[in-house]
C-alpha cells in the first residue's frame, strides 16, 4: 500500500491512490478481529467481495495471532494514515499496536520484547517457542512512525525503542562480515560464514509448512532494523 500511495501522490494518479485506500478498507474488514488481533490469510469471493475463510500459512493455527503479521497490520495501518490522515486508519494502527505490546509481556520471559513467532504457539516440554526478531523490528518501525504521526513524546516511541534494545542483546548475530573492493569497484564478500545482522527470525514454522525453518537471519529482520536506524536519525532521536 505504501508503494501504490507513494506512486498515486508523486505521479499525481489517483486511481493509484483509491486502489490501496479501498485495499486498506478491505484488509480491515477482513483481516482484523474484533479484538485487535489478525488473521494471516483471507481468501474472499472475486465476484462478491464476501470472505470465504480466514487462515494462516505461516502462523501457529488459523485462529492465533501469527506475529510478523500483526507487526505488518501496525505498520502498514500507520503509513496508510500518514498518507490519507483517516483517523479510521490511526485508530486502527493504535488498537493493532497496544494488542501487540500486550502480548509481548503476557509471560514472563528473558528479553520479553522480542516476539515469539507467533503469540498463541504453545512451549514445547520447557522450550519456549521460536522468536521472531522481523516481526519486532517491523512493529518498532511502526510504534515509531505513530510516534511521528502523534507528535508527542509517546508510549510508542519508549516501546519502539525497548524492541530495539531487547532486539541487540538478545540476537545481535556474533558473526561479521568482512567486505572489499575489487579493481572494477564491484563488492565482494570475504568468508562464507556472514548471514545477517540479527538472529532468531522465524520464516516459517506452520507445521503444514513444505519447508519449516526457525531461528535463522532473514532479510527482513535486517532490513527493518537498519530502517529503524534511519528514521532515527532522520527523527534527530539518535
Amino acid at each position: 500500500m505504501d508503494l501504490l500511495f507513494y506512486a498515486g501522490y508523486h505521479a499525481k494518479d489517483q486511481n493509484l491512490i483509491d486502489i490501496a485506500t479501498t485495499h486498506a478498507h478491505t484488509v480491515l474488514r477482513t483481516i482484523v478481529r474484533p479484538d485487535w488481533s489478525t488473521f494471516h490469510v483471507c481468501n474472499l469471493d472475486p465476484k462478491t467481495g464476501k470472505v470465504k475463510y480466514q487462515q494462516t500459512h505461516q502462523g501457529y493455527s488459523d485462529n492465533s495471532t501469527w506475529s510478523r503479521g500483526q507487526a505488518w497490520a501496525i505498520l502498514g495501518f500507520t503509513q496508510t494514515y500518514m498518507w490519507t490522515k483517516d483517523p479510521t486508519f490511526l485508530q486502527a494502527a493504535r488498537h493493532l499496536s497496544e494488542y501487540f505490546l500486550c502480548r509481548l509481556l503476557e509471560e514472563p520471559r528473558e528479553r520479553p520484547y522480542v516476539p515469539l513467532w507467533d503469540f498463541d504457539a504453545p512451549a514445547n516440554g520447557e522450550t519456549e517457542p521460536p522468536r521472531d526478531t522481523s516481526a519486532g523490528m517491523i512493529a518498532a518501525n511502526g510504534l515509531l512512525l505513530l510516534h511521528q504521526a502523534l507528535g508527542t513524546e509517546s508510549v510508542y516511541l519508549q516501546n519502539a525503542l525497548r524492541i530495539a534494545e531487547d532486539t541487540l542483546a538478545h540476537s545481535l548475530s556474533p558473526q561479521t562480515g568482512s567486505f572489499y573492493l575489487d579493481r572494477n569497484g564491484k563488492i565482494l564478500a570475504l568468508g562464507s560464514k556472514y548471514d545477517s545482522i540479527l538472529t532468531n527470525a522465524t520464516a516459517n514454522n506452520n507445521e503444514h509448512a513444505l519447508i519449516r525453518y526457525s531461528d535463522h537471519g532473514l532479510v527482513y529482520a535486517d532490513y527493518y532494523f537498519l530502517e529503524f536506524g534511519n528514521r532515527l536519525m532522520r527523527l534527530g532521536i539518535l
